[in-house]
């Protein structure tokens, strides 16, 4: 999974609204022709859309999203969201638990935020730092891939 050389270089916009232990709800807006990048963490990760129309792709397997989707996205799945909208960004609340990143955190842009995770300057709280070790220890998370060995790969469909 890689970049489209197509795709617009503004980055997406985290802003971190509500933050009491153990998750974290986090406003984001993905520009015309934006993305979020390939992603895995070791938390859970449930998102609601808002406004625009992107494209989700969810431990391998693709599915459109549009206002009023609501995606889940399980520890250690790998994931990516497009805005595939030639107009108007792809707008959605997150929510991260345990908490994923710094409750002070306003990225501005993605780079900003990849910068800062880098440099070890967003890291989520002490007490879900310790979840997130505990998840994979105990095997609850993988650090990529997915889907499981039970056969979940975040969208709970029945074969």
């Amino acid at each position: 999974m890689g970049k489209d050389s197509k795709m617009s270089t503004d980055p997406p916009k985290h802003e971190m609204v509500y933050f009491p232990p153990p998750s974290q709800l986090v406003s984001m807006e993905i520009p015309v022709g934006g993305d979020i990048g390939d992603e895995v963490h070791l938390v859970d990760q449930v998102l609601l859309f808002t406004s625009g129309e992107g494209k989700a792709t969810i431990a391998g397997k693709d599915q459109a999203v549009k206002a009023t989707d609501v995606v889940v996205v399980p520890a250690g799945t790998q994931h990516q969201f497009i805005n595939t909208s030639k107009t108007e960004p792809l707008e959605l609340i997150t929510i991260y638990s345990p908490a994923e990143h710094d409750p002070q955190t306003v990225h501005k842009t993605k780079e900003e935020g990849d910068e800062e995770e880098d440099n070890g300057k967003d890291e989520a709280p002490e007490w879900s730092q310790q979840s997130k070790d505990k998840n994979e220890k105990d095997g609850l998370a993988k650090e990529s891939g997915g889907p499981y060995k039970n056969g979940d790969d975040g969208r709970h469909e029945k074969s």
